[in-house]
């Protein structure tokens, strides 16, 4: 029995050889390329992907289905998943589809769906999308119609030229820094040369070869990062980078080999953007709901105002544009700046930490330390199906009654210097479980009390 496929605006995936048929994917560009006529988007769709062994295979399903449909597809090759967002307008493309399964194993592959702007197809555009994907609706055009292959083989090199336009390097220029980055085999290894070519340093590349071949489980996470850690440990460099597949995600290794977290990977690269920033009378930081409140502490330093949203980086962009904020991002190590792109960009982010350390002398650990410190936990239980979660949430509703809550996403409780989230995951069948307090013993008797609901 095949496993579940999991669709939703943060993205298709699935197994590969398994639930993962590449007649899927053929159905999906059929699909948003009927979506797109429909709201008369005519333009060329960008297609590109992340470094997995089956890149070709479903890249080339995607682009036959648009050509069949009667649309033009622009190649840009393995790259980053923000390059493919870029693209959009650098090419004033009607969207993209990227290859990427993301942060999962390497077995996984799926699809990303971009609109016209850059972004996840919000909400409401996902469910029409979804609807036209259900009815199996298609238009098919003669022969005469159908579209081409266009190739953009400098998409990463646009990319770039477009952050560094917009970020000044002059300081990190004259200050060169000794960077190990760890891109484990995914886009990261095509796009970083690029970048530091760009930028006139040398950095050192952990699994260099853009061959989706992962040394250790994707997701930039602290358990996943033992090898970065020793090697920043023993090799006297001033900052660390690891990357997800796709690229999209940056968490930063300070100086003594120390993972400062996801979070605090953001809050760095927040702060660079908030100093930037520091004259503008009306400041606003917009994140997911599951972000450490480090952010808020570090926006408040800046009179800057936090916002919430749901998980979702389409949620994220989405509340970015409506408050006009400065900045935003995810807890997860996604810096989105919308003065570069309507994304989650881990080159972006790479230049912000860099310069940061550059322009203030200071180094990674000596930053961080000005942050107050909180303890994430975070836990996860498999489910059936996202209706298993109800009862979950409907007890802790009950137990935290007297506290303040959040429903846009699960239930988000919040208290005193801390919180707990509990909430059904958009790409896995999980329920996830998060909870931060100022120390661990504060963190491990709240998810205690959670999981004893």
């Amino acid at each position: 029995m095949a496993t579940p496929l999991i669709m939703t605006a943060s993205g298709i995936r699935g197994i590969v050889g398994d639930n993962l048929d590449p007649a899927l994917a053929v159905t999906v560009a059929k699909a948003f390329a009927y979506y797109l006529s429909s709201i008369n988007e005519t333009g060329p769709i960008i297609v590109g992907g992340d470094t997995r062994t089956s890149h070709d295979l479903y890249k080339n399903a995607v682009t036959s289905g648009l050509n069949a449909s009667g649309y033009d597809a622009i190649d840009i090759g393995m790259c980053p998943t923000p390059t493919g967002q870029q693209m959009i307008r650098h090419h004033n493309a009607s969207g993209a589809i990227i290859v990427t399964a993301s942060h999962n194993p390497a077995e996984y592959n799926g699809l990303k769906i971009m609109n016209a702007s850059g972004s996840f197809l919000n909400p409401q555009e996902f469910e029409a999308f979804k609807a036209v994907y259900d009815a199996k609706e298609e238009s098919l055009v003669p022969w005469d119609r159908i579209g081409k292959v266009i190739v953009d083989d400098q998409a990463i090199h646009k990319h770039v030229d477009k952050i560094l336009a917009e970020l000044d390097t002059s300081a990190l220029r004259k200050k060169p820094l000794r960077i190990l980055v760890d891109v484990n085999h995914g886009a990261g290894a095509v796009a970083n040369p690029i970048l530091f070519k760009k930028l006139g340093i040398d950095a050192d590349i952990m699994y260099p070869e853009p061959n989706g071949q992962f040394f250790h489980t994707p997701e930039p996470t602290k358990e996943n990062l033992s090898a970065l850690m020793k090697k920043m440990k023993s090799g006297n460099y001033d900052i660390g980078f690891a990357q997800d597949p796709d690229a999209d995600r940056l968490v930063i290794i300070d100086e003594n080999g120390h993972f400062i977290g996801e979070d605090y990977s953001l809050a760095l690269c927040v702060e660079y953007i908030l100093k930037r920033h520091s004259n503008d009378t009306d400041k606003n930081v917009v994140v997911n709901l599951s972000t450490s409140l480090v952010i808020e502490a570090v926006a408040a330093n800046y009179q800057a105002s936090t916002h919430y949203t749901k998980i979702g980086e389409t949620n994220v962009t989405q509340g970015i544009r409506e408050r006009n904020a400065t900045v935003g991002g995810e807890g997860n190590g996604g810096i989105i700046y919308p003065k570069i792109g309507w994304g989650r960009d881990s080159l972006a982010g790479i230049v912000m930490a860099l310069n940061y350390l550059a322009e203030s002398g200071k180094t990674v650990s000596e930053i961080v330390k000005e942050y107050p410190k909180f303890t994430m936990i975070k836990d996860k239980k498999t489910v059936s199906s996202r209706d298993d979660v109800l009862p979950l949430l409907d007890k802790i509703e009950s137990y935290f009654s007297n506290s303040p809550l959040d429903k846009q996403d699960g239930i988000k409780v919040s208290l005193t210097d801390s919180w707990i989230q509990v909430r059904p995951s958009n790409t896995e069948p999980i329920v996830r479980i998060f909870v931060e307090a100022p120390t661990p013993e504060e963190a491990e008797k709240l998810m205690s009390t959670v999981q004893s609901l």
